[in-house]
């Protein structure tokens, strides 16, 4: 289980410069990514507030597609 916080960098990444990506790591980043958003978009305001989150920035982060960080 993963613990979905707002602070937990799993929406943020750091730059990199092109020859510095790892290909084989971006899938598995895109799937975090994905099913995070997934679980932020079925959640109600109380447990958004629990995490730090509010309802809007929750549905604007839930509405990015998974290869945006």
């Amino acid at each position: 289980m993963v613990a979905i916080t707002k602070n937990a960098g799993a929406f943020v990444t750091t730059r990199r410069h092109h020859n510095n990506v790892n290909v084989m790591e971006l899938p598995r980043q895109w799937a975090k990514r994905y099913v995070l958003r997934q679980k932020l978009a079925t959640m109600d305001s109380h447990l958004l507030r629990d995490i730090g989150w509010d309802v809007y920035e929750a549905r604007i982060e839930a509405a990015k597609p998974f290869w945006k960080a």
